[in-house]
């Protein structure tokens, strides 16, 4: 008999820490979409969320005049290209129309996992990585390349150029 209170004295313990988490995993969901709904209510476009740490995910906004991820923001008017990159090799580049991207850096050495980002070149010399996460299963990847095709959308490639 002891044995079997004492099982069940387990069990709730169990069941108690599992339900902790499940709300508490839900009250993080609520208020991330409460974010999301303050954002787009404020004229904003949230293209995806970024994943900056373990710990730290933020949205990446759009808005008429730049992108901003947490702390950081950039200018859309000074966007002359941009790079898809993972563990620092290219995947897919472009450039305003007359310009040229620096050549890339040689790629990591593949560490067990997959690193996304896009580069965003703003002139000569600066560039912006804006971080896409390291999450398996093609969430990084997919973040990635929503980004990239939003800051692509950014700069204006004339029509009547043949392609």
């Amino acid at each position: 008999m002891l044995i079997q209170l004492a099982a069940l004295a387990l069990l709730l313990i169990v069941l108690w820490r599992v339900f902790r988490l499940a709300m508490g995993l839900r009250f993080a969901k609520v208020l991330r979409e409460e974010a999301r709904s303050a954002e787009e209510g404020s004229g904003r476009k949230v293209l995806a969320e970024l994943p900056l740490s373990d710990a730290e995910v933020v949205f990446l906004v759009e808005d008429a005049e730049s992108f901003r991820w947490g702390s950081a923001h950039l200018t859309k008017a000074g966007i002359r290209g941009a790079r898809l990159m993972v563990n620092g090799a290219v995947l897919k580049e472009f450039a305003a129309a007359g310009e040229r991207l620096p050549a890339p850096e040689p790629p990591e050495e593949y560490v067990g996992r997959e690193r996304w980002e896009v580069r965003v070149f703003r002139g000569e010399s600066s560039a912006v990585a804006i971080p896409c996460g390291t999450l398996r299963e093609g969430i990084s990847r997919e973040i990635a390349g929503r980004v990239f095709e939003a800051v692509k959308a950014t700069i204006a490639i004339p029509s009547d150029l043949p392609a």
